[in-house]
């Protein structure tokens, strides 16, 4: 009887976690494919993945010193739950960076438009194969080419252009009002761009692919004409031919998606830090990340209030997130995948809304919680200060980051890996890609997360948390080395039933623990410092580390260096595990509330055991 009162009080909460890690799934699952599509790379991903980590550890303990303060935990709980929708929302304004897509106009007895990708960098399997599978079409593209006196002659004396080529004693070129056609071949009326100038050339060439060819690490594109357009409706047309070797750097913006993919960098070459762009990004990004960061923690801390002695059952209400989490991540790449008409730049548009419309849902049902305002300690900071000297706390708090760093890793370059396996080995699986990662999310959540959410009271009973700490820690090795021999996206959905253990389990130790180790008052408090710690050092070095090996070494390599990572650290856990063991002395203080001690499975029983 106990029990059914219990779960009919928790039942909002298990909606709210339901409704909330479904509305912030998407845009969380990804957001660095977002990233990636907008220019960005792995880099510059990773530093800004390692500052809102950052930016969580500092406002985690802030409002959580705020709410035990001043007991406003329920205002601020849905203020934020309300920003986070919004922010999320308006990521949809954010515009991609510039790219510089320009590309060696080669003239002589013909005439090509030659593609090689930058600094050799190697053409994927599946650009390649959508080029020859385009074999029999034609497109236009538009040209602004660098000018010369060669380009000028060659054009004026053997393209048929002479009538319009008036040139003067100092050989420099009149400027002529030049027209373009839209996609259906009508003539503008007003253009402010010229058909050439001393500077530029500006050309409309009809290509062929029946005509391209592949050499080596390049793609060379045949022009069978090139387009002038003037005086409002008169049209010149003619096949580019030079006596002499002619090359020039032309800007170019062709209506085939393919050819584009091609021609376009993945990443953007300059500094970010100059555009307008990254701020917006940023600024919204980090609103976002801080809002829902905010919200796990409170919603964390009044979830364990409302259990009260009963902190084992934590698990049980959690693994309704993880079901909102699984069923909108497989729904939302769906939708993806459904809005896309291209294989490679998808249409994000359809989860922005998706955010918004979950999350004011859930807002309203956090309105209806029913929240606990707990007493405060008089002395929160000069206890906190007499844990942080005990070397069973730093031993947990180091476990977290190390936790943090790897799930940073798998947070962050998981899709990107995923993605990058699939075009340089599977090119059948591009147009489903976002399909294929909601499922793999759906597989973390259902097959891995739910059960241990559920079952973690059991197996933390079973095993002790420090036993499953160096539990976590082998699997993690396990999992990244899988990834690492990976060459057929579709595995990983296999791969990913192992998140229940780095994850679900990982994650209801770290909070069930850091409820047991506050003082009376102090819940919101500590639960949001172990929070802090685990993202602002944790997940933070983990994006950051992460983000660098992937840009030097790849993603397969770098997921091989974080196996031996962790399956280092899982080692040197169970030595320290031995140690704490042997000393009977390394027991918490008596200012902690309750009788528990860290590592043995005996130890800590009492708190997690159902009365």
């Amino acid at each position: 009887m106990p029990l059914i009162q219990v779960d009919v009080k928790m039942l909002p909460m298990k909606v709210h976690y339901f409704l909330f890690m479904g509305g912030v799934a998407p845009m969380t699952t990804f957001l660095p494919t977002i990233a990636k599509q907008l220019g960005y790379s792995t880099i510059v991903v990773g530093t800004i993945y390692s500052i809102l980590p950052i930016l969580s550890l500092i406002i985690k303990p802030i409002v959580g010193a705020i709410v035990d303060q001043f007991r406003v935990k329920k205002l601020i709980f849905l203020t934020f739950i309300l920003l986070s929708g919004l922010t999320a929302f308006s990521l949809m304004f954010v515009p991609e960076l510039p790219f510089n897509t320009t590309v060696e106009f080669n003239c002589h007895d013909v005439t090509y438009l030659n593609v090689c990708p930058e600094n050799n960098v190697p053409l994927s399997k599946c650009s390649i194969k959508r080029v020859k599978e385009n074999v029999g079409d034609q497109f236009g593209c538009e040209l602004k080419c660098d000018n010369s006196i060669h380009f000028r002659n060659e054009m004026c004396s053997n393209w048929g252009f002479n009538d319009y080529c008036l040139f003067s004693n100092s050989s420099s070129v009149k400027t002529i009002d030049y027209y373009e056609p839209k996609n259906s071949q009508i003539i503008r009326t007003k253009s402010n761009k010229k058909y050439f100038n001393d500077d530029h050339v500006y050309l409309f060439v009809l290509i062929e692919m029946m005509h391209s060819v592949n050499v080596h690490n390049c793609f060379y594109f045949r022009i069978k004409s090139a387009s002038f357009f003037f005086n409002d409706s008169e049209i010149v047309n003619h096949t580019p031919v030079c006596n002499t070797s002619l090359r020039s750097q032309c800007q170019v913006q062709c209506s085939s998606e393919v050819i584009m993919d091609l021609i376009t960098p993945q990443k953007f070459k300059g500094s970010v830090l100059e555009l307008n762009q990254f701020w917006i990004f940023f600024l919204l990004i980090s609103l976002f990340w801080v809002g829902q960061a905010v919200i796990y923690s409170l919603g964390d801390s009044i979830c364990f209030d409302l259990l009260g002695n009963k902190p084992n059952l934590y698990g049980k209400q959690r693994c309704w997130g993880a079901i909102g989490w699984g069923i909108f991540s497989i729904f939302a790449g769906w939708l993806l995948d459904i809005f896309s008409s291209s294989d490679v730049n998808k249409n994000y548009l359809p989860i922005y809304f998706l955010c918004l419309l979950v999350l004011l849902c859930n807002f309203f049902v956090a309105s209806k919680l029913g929240v606990t305002e707990t007493k405060i300690s008089t002395n929160i900071f000069k206890d906190f200060g007499k844990l942080l000297t005990e070397i069973k706390v730093l031993g947990f708090l180091s476990w977290a980051i190390v936790v943090g760093i790897c799930t940073g890793m798998i947070w962050q370059y998981l899709f990107w890996y995923i993605e990058d396996v699939a075009s340089m080995n599977e090119c059948n699986t591009q147009h489903w890609i976002k399909t294929l990662q909601g499922l793999i999310s759906g597989v973390q959540c259902f097959g891995g997360e739910v059960p241990f959410f559920f079952w973690s009271g059991w197996i933390m009973k079973r095993l002790g948390h420090l036993n499953c700490m160096s539990l976590v820690l082998g699997v993690f090795a396990f999992r990244f080395f899988a990834y690492s021999i990976l060459t057929n996206p579709i595995w990983v959905l296999v791969i990913e039933l192992t998140n229940g253990i780095t994850f679900g389990l990982a994650y209801a130790v770290l909070m069930s623990y850091a409820s047991i180790l506050a003082l009376p008052g102090s819940e919101s408090t500590m639960i949001g410092l172990v929070g802090g710690v685990f993202e602002g050092i944790g997940v933070s070095l983990g994006s950051l580390i992460g983000g660098c090996l992937y840009d030097k070494y790849g993603g397969a390599q770098t997921f091989r260096l974080f196996a031996y990572g962790s399956a280092l650290m899982c080692a040197i856990h169970l030595l320290c595990q031995k140690v704490l063991k042997s000393n009977k002395k390394l027991s918490f203080p008596s200012f902690i509330s309750g009788s528990t001690e860290y590592a043995s499975p005996n130890e800590a029983i009492h708190m997690l055991i159902d009365n």
